[in-house]
Formats: C-alpha cells, structure tokens, sequence
C-alpha cells in the first residue's frame, strides 16, 4: 500500500510539471514516457548496477587476499575460507550477470568473467604444462579457461575436502595449481574492474538512452530479462533434465555443480530479475520500474500476473531441501514444475510486456550449445 502511495504520488507530480510539455513542442503522453523511462533507466544504475559493481570489485579483491594466504599457508581452514570468499563474489555476480547489455555486452567482458561449462582439459594442460604461470598468463588465455567457473573446478575437484587438499599440497604439479588458481583470482578481480570502470563511463549514455528500438536502454534491459529467463529454462535446467542427453538427468550440466550453489545462483537469479521488475532496490528511494510505466500507460494488471509468477518461483526455490542436484535425482518432477514457471515468465516478459511497452525483442543464443 506504501509504495502504491508513493507511485501515484510520483505520477501525480509528474502530471503537474507537464502541463506546459504541448508548449515546447512533445505531446503531454510522450514527456510522461520519457521521463518515466528517465527514471527507471536511473533508478537501476544508480541503486542496482553500481552498488554490484562496486560490491563485485570488493569481492573478488577479498577472494584474491585469501587465495594469496592459501598460497603461503596451505591448510584446512584457508581453504574453507577461499571456498566461502568464492561463494560470496559468485552470488554478488549472480545479480550482476543479469546486466550484459550496451558497452559492456560489446566487450564481451561478461565471457572473461564466467563462462560455463568452464574446459577443464585446458586448465589440466597448462598446470601440467611449463609456461610461467601469472596474470599476464591467464589473460592471454581464452574465457573457458578462467573465470568464476575455473576456480570452482579447482576448489571443488572433489567431494572429498582432503583430495582437494591433497591437489595443492601432495600430487604432481601442485605448486603450478596453486599458482594457476591464484592467478586466476588476479585476473578476475581485474577484470571486476574494469567492469565497473565501464560502467561509470557508460553512465549519462545509458540513463539518457530513453529512444524506442534496439539503441534504448530499456529495450535493451528488456531483452536482458529475457535472455537470463531462456538461459535459465533451456541450459541451467533443461539441460541437466536431459535436453543434450534424450530425457536422462544429466547432473554434470548444472551449473556449479562442483560446489552445490546451483540452488543459490537460481535463487539470486531470481532476486535480481524481481528487483529489475519493480525497481525495488533500495528503501528510501521511489522505486521507479516496469509496474511504473505499466501503470503509466493503463496496463498494470499485467504486474499483478508477473508477481503472482515471482512469488510461485520464489516458493519453489524455498521448498527444495539440500542443492538442486539432490533435487534433480531425488525429485526432478520438482524441476520440471520450476521450469514450467520460469517459462510462464518468460512469456508474461517476451510476449506480454515487450508487446505492451513496444519493445523490440531480439534473437537470443541462448540454444543450449
């Protein structure tokens, strides 16, 4: 009710600064659009795109720190403390993934920083190899070598910590391991950024980018949604039910399989598209997002669905007991239902509300290769 306050509020006080829009030369309905689209492009970068720059950046400078401790101090303990320092610049990531869009989607700079199924053949050729192993080294490398991916697979090689233990203190090569491994941190939090750093470039271009078509932000934002909603429905979990493997489950194509966070990364997918939504970002801003211009334009019943959807997604995650992968052998009638809902998403997203704000859909590569 607060918030629905809030917005009609906003609107009524946009309505009283365009009284005078029929003077300068636009229509009163095509201000409105404007500055709704204003502030909502706004809203995400301010509240949303650089606190997870800014938060990703930090991340993945603690994740370094401990790798570098690791190195020097090779136990137990500082593993588990990588470990957790992995988990908390992976879920960070998970929200950010969402915005690969504009300059940031023509550098392809999301690629560097995970790409999956990472190439764990590659990553065995060169600790076993005899090239001097660094940051400079990593970089030369391509995206399936490094990465949040390729730090898993040397994290959680094995279901057994001692194994994992025994890859960087006992087996042949671990001393290159350990150096790959913390050369590939480096690498990442170097490329977490230059990530930001385009971002604050990229700015006034993408608040200001308001136009209709492909060169809008919020088109663009738009397609970004449905490119994270068709990843998800055909590779994160049509995949492991058996797209690639005729209907037999396949646990190896979950995503982060290696370390069990395959539920979480749904889980901040989720809370990332959600607040996308809604531009609920944070508390004592207004809350500029799509329900504000479907609202604007007389088309709110179409929140109403998008939410009900949210929050059926929502009590699915919350209702499977351990990872997605005990899920997946136990009960994979659970994950078909979780696709089922993410694909009624996708629809209310591709089809309903890209038709209602004029949207321009793209061709998405999202084909499970």
């Amino acid at each position: 009710m607060k918030k629905t306050i809030t917005r009609i509020g906003s609107l009524l006080c946009i309505v009283l600064l365009c009284i005078h829009c029929d003077d300068r030369g636009i229509t009163e309905d095509t201000y409105l659009i404007g500055y709704q689209r204003t502030q909502q492009l706004e809203n995400v970068y301010v509240n949303e795109i650089l606190p997870l720059s800014t938060a990703f950046v930090l991340k993945t400078g603690q994740l370094a720190t401990a790798i570098a401790t690791f190195k020097t101090t090779t136990t137990v303990d500082h593993l588990t403390i990588v470990r957790t320092r992995w988990i908390e610049a992976l879920k960070v990531w998970k929200r950010l993934e969402l915005y690969n869009l504009g300059t940031v989607e023509d550098r392809f700079i999301h690629y560097e920083i995970n790409r999956w199924a990472t190439n764990t053949v590659l990553i065995n050729n060169y600790i076993t190899g005899t090239d001097g192993i660094d940051e400079s080294f990593i970089r030369s490398k391509g995206s399936s070598s490094k990465g949040i991916s390729a730090m898993e697979y040397l994290l959680f090689s094995d279901e057994d910590t001692d194994k994992v233990m025994a890859s960087f203190t006992q087996q042949a090569n671990h001393t290159r391991r350990i150096k790959y491994l913390l050369a590939l941190s480096n690498d990442l939090h170097t490329k977490a950024t230059e990530l930001k750093n385009i971002w604050v470039q990229d700015k006034e271009q993408f608040i200001n980018a308001i136009e209709n078509g492909t060169s809008g932000s919020q088109n663009q934002l738009t397609n970004a949604l449905i490119s994270l909603l068709e990843e998800i429905i055909i590779k994160k979990l049509g995949n492991p039910l058996g797209n690639n493997s005729g209907g037999t489950v396949a646990i190896s194509e979950l995503e982060a399989y290696r370390s069990e966070t395959s539920l979480a990364i749904l889980q901040e997918h989720l809370i990332a598209l959600k607040r996308c939504y809604f531009g609920d970002f944070k508390e004592d801003s207004i809350k500029w997002g799509y329900d504000n211009y479907l609202l604007l334009i007389g088309n709110e019943h179409l929140t109403i669905r998008v939410l009900d959807v949210f929050n059926e997604l929502d009590a699915l995650l919350t209702s499977f007991e351990g990872s997605l992968k005990n899920e997946l052998v136990s009960n994979p009638t659970n994950i078909v239902k979780l696709r089922k809902k993410f694909t009624d998403l996708l629809v209310l997203i591709k089809v309903d509300l890209a038709n209602t704000i004029g949207a321009t859909v793209t061709i998405s590569d999202n084909d499970g290769d």
